[in-house]
This record gives structure tokens, sequence and C-alpha cells, in this order.
């Protein structure tokens, strides 16, 4: 891939999804280029930074203290449509009309029509008992590339009373060996509607992981990103109470307080970033603009 104008409307993070998911899925196991092109999307496309936001309760801080980071399971999550993935049973029975050319001779209505179209369904339902159960136990935490979204504030940050947390993104890559993927936003909901038995279980899991970096787009002011574990990850970890585990991540780059910060709050984040060395900024409200601005309170970098 080379480095042109056709990634400047942001068409790279279509580009670095799909090789990602390949690479997750095994689709293409062993092209280097995959690893080429999803490098060159790192370096020279993705922001330096990913942000987490987080409500000001002790538990969240702590965790932030801890160097580590909540995966929560797809059933947690505030978007109704979000990791569901629709099967198409129509043209699933079609596709595999497709793979048996033989069988488009039949009567449509007649015994062994209806036969196959059963077999199809019965396909269909296990397809999304298996998708149900990979979402069970998978863990995802959410992040953004932004750190000033005054709706993510308010939604995720205990109405800018809590903190925004920054990670850098090729730290997370290098420290942890796994790949946070941006979400692409679209009116169509993720659908599989294709069966071909020699690939069954690779074209599953592709479309599984689209199905979970997909939204709709009335979410695109997010800016989302994603980091998925999957149970082999989360393990021993997971939490059936809480549908979720939490595992180690990186230390932060920095800290954001929210303007609306409360002072015991502020004094214990404060003193973590003192005397750790982490950067700490403050939000505050912009007097001509409905914006924030970001105040530094500790600087250890440039």
């Amino acid at each position: 891939m080379k480095v042109n104008q056709d990634y400047e409307e942001e068409s790279w993070k279509v580009a670095l999804r799909k090789n990602l998911i390949s690479i997750v899925s095994g689709k293409e196991k062993g092209n280097e280029n995959l690893y080429t092109d999803v490098g060159i999307c790192y370096q020279c496309y993705a922001p330096a930074s990913l942000f987490k936001y987080y409500s000001d309760c002790n538990q969240n801080l702590e965790t932030v203290k801890a160097n580590k980071m909540w995966y929560s399971a797809p059933c947690c999550f505030n978007d109704v449509f979000d990791c569901d993935i629709m099967i198409n049973d129509d043209k699933l029975f079609d596709s595999i009309l497709e793979i048996c050319p033989s069988i488009k001779g039949f009567r449509k209505g007649s015994p062994m029509w209806l036969e196959l179209k059963s077999q199809a369904k019965k396909s269909s339902r296990e397809l999304e008992q298996m998708f149900a159960n990979m979402r069970s136990k998978m863990g995802i935490t959410c992040m953004s590339e932004l750190d000033n979204s005054l709706l993510m504030w308010a939604h995720y940050a205990n109405n800018h009373r809590g903190m925004c947390v920054e990670y850098n993104l090729l730290a997370i890559n290098k420290q942890l060996n796994f790949t946070p993927i941006p979400i692409i936003y679209s009116n169509d909901r993720v659908c599989f509607e294709s069966l071909n038995t020699n690939t069954v279980e690779l074209d599953a899991t592709k479309l599984f992981v689209e199905g979970l970096t997909s939204k709709s787009l009335e979410w695109n002011y997010e800016k989302e990103w994603r980091i998925i574990r999957d149970d082999s990850a989360c393990g021993d970890k997971w939490d059936d109470v809480n549908k979720g585990a939490l595992l180690e991540s990186i230390r932060p780059s920095s800290i954001i307080l929210g303007c609306e910060a409360n002072k015991d709050f502020e004094n214990e984040v404060h003193e973590h970033c003192n005397t750790n060395k982490i950067n700490l900024f403050k939000m505050e409200k912009d007097r001509y603009h409905y914006q924030l601005n970001k105040k530094t309170i500790l600087k250890f970098d440039d």
C-alpha cells in the first residue's frame, strides 16, 4: 500500500480494519503484505494516542492506577445493535443452491426443496448460536481518537466530573502485542448471507470481528477504536457477575480531569500523577465557544 491521497478522507480506516480482520481470522495467514500495510497505516495515518473516558468512581481510578483496563461483554453496551450480526436466511439458501447446481433443478416447494430449505434454516440458527457463544465471553474495551468530545465527557465521564486517560497507540501494539481496530460507521448492518462449506469457520470468524467493529453512523461522533480479547485472553479473569474482565494495560501518557471534577477526586489523581510522573491536564470551558480547552497541571515530558 502506497502513501497517497486516497487515504486522506479516512478510507485508510476501512483498509486497516479489512487487513486486521484478515489477520485475526486467519483468512490470509502468512501474507506479509498485510502486516506491511497495517504498519503503514499505524505509522502514517493513525492518531498517536487513543483516549478512554472514565467516571469519577473509586473503582475506575484504582483500575487506572494499577495500569489495567476493563473489557466488557458486548451485552453490556448501550447500543442495541452493537456486535449484533444479522443472518439473511434467503440469501444463505441461495448460496447453498449456487454450491450445488444440481439442486437448482428442484421445483420450488417440492418435498426435497422444502427439506433443503429447512436444513438451511437450521444452519442459520446454528450460526446464530455460535455468534452468541462467542459474544458471551468476548471482552471489548472502547477508546476514542478524541479527548475533547462534549458528548463523551457528558455520557462516559459522569457529566465532566470524571477523567479521560491517554494511551500511546504504538505502545499498546508493542507492549501488549495486540492491536486496536477502528470502528467503521455505516447505515448497513453486518450480515451473514453466503455459505461455503470449505471456509465456513473462517468466514464466520471474519464476519464476527467485522460485527464487533461496525456501528451506526449516528455514533460517528465517538471516533471509536476497540481492543478485542477472546475467551483465551480473558480466561479465569472473566467476571460472570459483572460480565467482563480486568486485564493488564500500559502506563498512561496523561490523565485529563473533567472541568467539573470535585476537589477530592482531583487531589487523588494529582497525587498519583505526581508520584508516577504522568502528565496531568484539566479541561476548562471556553469563554466564547462551545468547546473545552486543556489546561496543563503537571508536565513531565515534551
